[in-house]
């Protein structure tokens, strides 16, 4: 290369610059800017946020222009920096969007929550903000093909070459200032309060944050010895009876695979009823009758408002949990999020691995347990005899429980399609009350003893910012000034909340007189979505709630211990001499210990990503094959009616049938209406000379949960009652 084109090559590469702080310096810091101003809610804290922290504010704009800088590498790069710009800008505004209605912002799993969020849309907005919403993406959309098609190809100034200089030079700034930055302190690689450290760091550091550190890096001390250290650590404690002889099974229990696609060999006969109920009986591997019934009762945004400060209220909005926290064993339960994030408080409670471990923002249940098994209490109390229970009033598949609870271990789930709801709050939430005949149902569904985990859903935001109570039962009397713009949003709430304090004292009037022994366990799964402090809050952290562990049998006197949520698990079962599980053993024999968060680290990296040494190297977990529901959804007869009116209808008659039920009919989903439990009807469908027919349960998302086995209908006409 001669002088001449090494002088050239410089010329180019600094056009390039210059080309590269016109179009993408300039919209980075303007980007950052009002990316900020939706973080923060406000139009002028951005300004303090670049003043009191330059370098962080510096840094994030750099972040924004490593991304812009792609553009660079395509002949319309104007069209690829305005979907860049238009992809930072849709990051900003739905962060702002999602911290209305929750207090913790916007991250990449959210993405991987979007089938989720799309089914509860309506709880939210309104029909004319979605109707805004679709308004808004079309008209992005359509300019965005206005300017791919008036664009021309810009290659004057570039090359491909100073192209992959420029992002390559920016790209290593990046990477060393990260490195920088984390080592001296100014940027976080751990966020305890996720709102807290996307105000700190930056929401563009945060966000990236949230794609590429995911899961749990492989601790350095990782290694066999280390497993093994700490599994002999806990070795001490005393042998549970798991291997002690059982009683026998009854031979005419009747034992049912579950399964989520019933179909079979054979076709049953559909034009005669059944003469016997059938019967379901999850799989379990022996009867229990030596340990209680353990129901986990996970409440909705469930906490006592008389801590917060300056606030006092008509009556006390939950009476029935007053007492039982009082006279059982309880305190506080520090928990995994503010506001949202129910299903991490469950993962923690179910695992007793602490969420801190994972990336931030990070839904285990929508990454690795999708197809990861997971020791959890569900597969520790089965293997002493207990069928392990899910109970959801909402959606199955939100936070893919659906996927998940087979994860985890559990036999059976009965979400929101297999309930027959008939009340529900003014925003549309199922109310708990609903729980109740599902618990007592799957109590009874087994010979031996259960666990239950319910999950309730009354509590849920966004509350109404308007009145909409006609005649509240608790009317708020003072409030602190930092919630008086909260007023309607916190009555609407505390009456949720006398409701779902009813329903804890009708669920423990139920449980008293079970012949077998009960343990129930209740706690709120997170604060709502109120502009809460911990300076606001008489207990002093807006990351606790309270359980309390109450059993239908008296005998054991009341032990007052605040707790994690991750070790609540193994605190309740240590109180009645239960240690199966591993991480059951170690949180009740290391919690003192100075390693105690680093070996439990170890620990989960090991049964989650590593190579199963705490197990031997075997993991000794399977999925289970999930049952949806308690009793089964069947097909008992189908009759075909001919109208006078030159439509048909078909009669579906059975059993169980919920207004989620759709039939199907030679696999295309039919308009269905749901009559009773008993029957459903259908009128828009293909005559054919043979038509499979199957129901299925079906969620807001149109995803399927469950079918009843395919039946074969032979054409059988039944005359309309005028001709």
């Amino acid at each position: 290369m001669n002088e001449s084109n090494i002088k050239q090559f410089f010329l180019t590469f600094i056009t390039q610059l210059r080309l590269f702080a016109k179009e993408c310096l300039l919209p980075a810091f303007l980007l950052n800017l009002f990316i900020e101003a939706c973080s923060r809610e406000s139009v002028i804290k951005p300004f303090f946020y670049l003043v009191t922290s330059p370098l962080v504010f510096l840094y994030n704009t750099l972040l924004i222009c490593v991304t812009l800088s792609v553009s660079f590498f395509f002949k319309r790069r104007r069209f690829a920096r305005f979907i860049l710009f238009i992809l930072w800008l849709a990051v900003g505004i739905t962060d702002f969007v999602l911290l209305q209605f929750r207090t913790t912002p916007f991250t990449a799993v959210d993405l991987l929550l979007l089938d989720s969020a799309f089914s509860i849309m309506g709880h939210y907005l309104s029909v004319f903000q979605i109707i805004l919403v679709i308004l808004a993406v079309l008209g992005a959309i359509a300019l965005g093909v206005f300017l791919f098609l008036r664009t021309k190809k810009e290659t004057e100034g570039t090359s491909f070459l100073h192209s992959g200089l420029v992002f390559g030079l920016l790209l290593m700034l990046g990477i060393c200032s990260t490195g920088l930055f984390t080592a001296c302190g100014l940027l976080e690689s751990n966020f305890g309060n996720l709102a807290q450290g996307f105000h700190k760091n930056g929401l563009p550091y945060c966000f990236f944050s949230s794609i590429f550190d995911t899961g749990i890096s492989k601790p350095a001390s990782y290694s066999e010895n280390e497993i093994d250290r700490i599994v002999s650590s806990i070795t001490g404690m005393p042998e549970t009876d798991s291997d002690a002889p059982k009683p026998p099974v009854p031979e005419d229990t009747v034992t049912q695979t579950p399964t989520t696609d019933n179909t079979q060999d054979t076709v049953p006969d559909i034009t005669q009823a059944p003469t016997e109920e059938l019967t379901p009986v999850p799989e379990q591997p022996v009867l229990s009758t030596e340990h209680p019934n353990f129901i986990f009762l996970q409440l909705e945004s469930f906490f006592d408002p008389t801590y917060i400060k300056g606030a006092s209220f008509s009556e006390d909005p939950v009476p029935t949990f007053r007492k039982l926290k009082e006279t059982c064993s309880s305190g506080f339960l520090t928990v995994p999020s503010i506001g949202a994030g129910t299903a991490n408080t469950e993962f923690e409670i179910l695992t007793g691995i602490n969420l801190d471990f994972f990336g931030p923002g990070e839904y285990p249940y929508k990454t690795v347990l999708k197809d990861t098994v997971c020791e959890s209490i569900a597969y520790n109390l089965s293997s002493l005899g207990l069928t392990a229970h899910a109970i959801h009033n909402n959606d199955g598949t939100f936070y893919g429980r659906h996927t998940v609870f087979s994860q985890l271990g559990f036999h059976t789930f009965t979400p929101i399609e297999y309930m027959g709801v008939h009340n529900t709050t003014p925003l549309g939430w199922a109310k708990d009350e609903i729980l109740i005949p599902h618990i007592k149902k799957a109590l009874s569904s087994t010979e031996g003893q259960d666990f239950i985990y319910a999950i309730s859903v009354q509590g849920h935001g966004s509350y109404p910012t308007e009145p909409l109570l006609e005649d509240p039962a608790v009317t708020i009397e003072t409030l602190p000034e930092e919630l008086k713009d909260s007023y309607y949003e916190l009555l609407y709430f505390v009456n949720q909340l006398k409701e779902m304090d009813r329903f804890l004292s009708r669920l423990t009037d139920t449980l008293r007189n079970y012949e077998e022994e009960v343990v129930l366990i209740l706690y709120g799964d997170h604060l709502p979505t109120f502009p809460f402090t911990d300076e606001l809050l008489t207990n002093g952290s807006i990351y606790e709630t309270e359980y309390v562990i109450w059993s239908n049998r008296s005998g054991k006197e009341p032990i007052k211990k605040d707790v994690e949520a991750y070790a609540l698990s193994a605190h309740v079962l240590g109180l009645y001499e239960i240690h199966e599980g591993l991480f059951t053993r170690f949180h009740q024999t290391q919690s003192a210990s100075d390693t105690y968060q680093e070996d439990m680290e170890l620990l989960a990296y090991d049964v989650l990503y590593g190579t199963y040494e705490s197990y031997d190297g075997i993991l000794p977990y399977t999925a289970t094959d999930l049952q949806f529901g308690i009793d089964p959804i069947c097909i008992r007869n189908v009759i075909l009616q001919d109208h006078l009116e030159d439509y048909i209808c078909l009669f579906i008659n059975g059993n169980n049938f919920t207004p989620y039920s759709i039939v199907y009919i030679n696999g295309e989903k039919c308009t269905t209406t749901f009559v009773n439990t008993n029957l459903l009807t259908v009128t828009d469908f293909d005559l054919t000379e043979d038509m499979s027919i199957q129901v299925a349960q079906v969620g807001a998302d149109s995803h399927p949960l469950s079918f009843t086995d395919a039946v074969t209908f032979p054409l059988r006409t039944v005359p309309h009652p005028e001709e």
